[in-house]
Order: C-alpha cells, then structure tokens, then sequence
C-alpha cells in the first residue's frame, strides 16, 4: 500500500504538470492501477520517479521536491532540548505540589511509558501539555512561566 506521503507527494507533481484527470488515469493504467491508493508503495515510488523525471524535463520540478522555506512553520515549533523539557516539567510539578511518580503516570497514560526519563524527546510535550492543561484546571499560579 502506498504510504500518505507518497501519494500526497503523487498528487503535488501531477499538479505542477498539470495533468488533466484522464491523463492522471492513463498514467495510474500503465502502473495497474485506477487509483493512486491502489499501488503498492514500490509502483508508488516508481510513478513518483517517473512523475518527477517529467517534471523535472518540462522546468516544472526540482529533483528532490520543491526548495523548503526557511523558517519554522507553526505547528512545528521548536520545543527545546530535552534538559530544557524536562526542567520545564519539574518546574509544572513543583509549582503543583506533585511528585514525579505524577509525572510518571501521565507518561504511562499519553506515551506507555513507564517513566518520563524513558519518554522520547519528541513526546515531552505531550507530557508539559498535559501538565500544563491540569495547572490551568486546578487554577496552579503560573504567572512566572515563560511562554
């Protein structure tokens, strides 16, 4: 099956070639397929190349995608190192009066993790959302977060 990236990637170089639909379908024939949902991710990934090589010809397409945007887009914002993180917790559970065994139980319950210290980095924020979200809740005085 071919994975949403692919077949989103499928989709944003047929329109940079501007295929008509009928076009887009005789393309998916010659793969064996009347969707683009329909192909396994290998035939996904061999019209992706082929998309891309004509699109490329044609002046449409840079190999490898379109050039990234410098900058940070919204929903992926930077949440800091993870010491940084894990400070942040301990300073949302010393102002709520909790323990780690608290924050322990929130990692076992969002990431089915048995112990923040094993949490990913990239879950981390989970864990200061949730902690974030019962200060806010429980009325805990936050006035000294930095945001």
């Amino acid at each position: 099956m071919a994975t949403p990236r692919q077949i989103k990637l499928i989709h944003t170089v047929k329109g940079a070639l501007r295929l008509s639909d009928d076009d887009y379908r005789a393309v998916l024939a010659g793969y064996g397929a009347s969707s683009s949902k329909d192909l396994n991710s290998f035939k996904a990934a061999q019209l992706l190349a082929d998309l891309e090589q004509k699109a490329a010809a044609a002046g449409v397409w840079q190999p490898g995608g379109a050039p990234r945007k410098k900058g940070k887009r919204p929903g992926n914002l930077d949440h800091g190192s993870r010491s940084a993180q894990l400070k942040k917790i301990e300073a949302l559970l010393t102002v709520g009066g909790k323990s780690w065994a608290y924050a322990d139980g929130i990692a076992k319950r969002i990431c089915k993790v048995d112990k923040v210290a094993w949490v990913p980095a990239a879950d981390l924020r989970k864990i200061i959302a949730a902690l974030r979200y019962q200060a806010q809740r429980a009325g805990w005085d936050l006035s000294g977060e930095a945001k």
